[in-house]
């Protein structure tokens, strides 16, 4: 048995509860664009790079976006001029914060989107995950491949180290019998990559659930989100001429 070995091998870190992590999210903005679309490939770089910090305590952690300095547009601009569409990729990514606490089985995922803060409220996002025999090393540790489908168009492969006992990750991906160090989504569409683990002199007192912006449910977010998709013309690349939208669900 491949999984009970690589338990029995984890070693001491997974007598860790508190630590961070810190991650990198890195989107291909050219990886969905059609080969007839090299004007657009040619208007925006093919990386939306962002840095976020994952807190955790026992079964509460806080994920959001490392403070650093401003990062550049990654949208297009005209000379003097806004980004192309008055858009810019990535600009609510880096305002999300997600609070989970496992052992009550309750997540918020405070997002800003369209300008509006909104607290996304329910449990934990559930994945069946299928546990593969593939192993590689991130960070120094041992990690195991997971596997899961959303649908036939969007597949995610994480990788998780029992040496880390919490059962959680980046974002809203948790559920896994270790700490997630990488999700790979559409097989680099959208990669979450750790770059740092620290277990010292780490302040747990940020965990703070957040409590800015409209509460809604998961299903009534995605609503929301759909119908302005539909209103801006952004839904299947949008109309005849319209913009080519990547649409990755977080």
């Amino acid at each position: 048995m491949v999984f009970a070995f690589f338990l029995l091998s984890a070693g001491l870190a997974g007598a860790q509860s508190s630590g961070k992590i810190t991650f990198e999210e890195k989107m291909d903005l050219h990886k969905n664009l059609p080969p007839e679309r090299q004007d657009m490939k040619d208007m925006i770089p093919q990386f939306n790079i962002s840095k976020f910090e994952l807190i955790f305590a026992g079964d509460q952690s806080l994920y959001h976006a490392q403070k650093q300095e401003e990062l550049p547009p990654t949208s297009a601009a005209s000379p003097g001029g806004p980004p192309m569409g008055g858009m810019r990729f990535g600009a609510g990514r880096a305002n999300r914060v997600v609070f989970k606490d496992l052992a009550l089985d309750t997540m918020i995922d405070s997002r800003d989107f369209m300008q509006k803060q909104f607290l996304i409220t329910g449990p934990p996002t559930p994945r069946k995950w299928k546990i593969g025999k593939t192993q590689k090393e991130i960070l120094g540790y041992n990690c195991m491949q997971a596997s899961y489908s959303v649908d036939t168009a969007t597949s995610i492969v994480a990788w998780f180290t029992p040496q880390i006992s919490n059962s959680n990750g980046p974002g809203d991906y948790q559920g896994l019998p270790g700490m997630i160090l990488q999700i790979d989504v559409n097989e680099g569409e959208r990669m979450i990559t750790a770059t740092e683990v620290v277990f010292d002199s780490v302040d747990t007192s940020i965990i703070v659930a957040p409590s800015k912006g409209k509460e809604v449910t998961p299903e009534e977010f995605e609503k929301i989100r759909e119908e302005k998709m539909k209103e801006m013309g952004m839904q299947n690349g949008g109309g005849p001429g319209g913009p080519h939208m990547m649409m990755i669900r977080q």
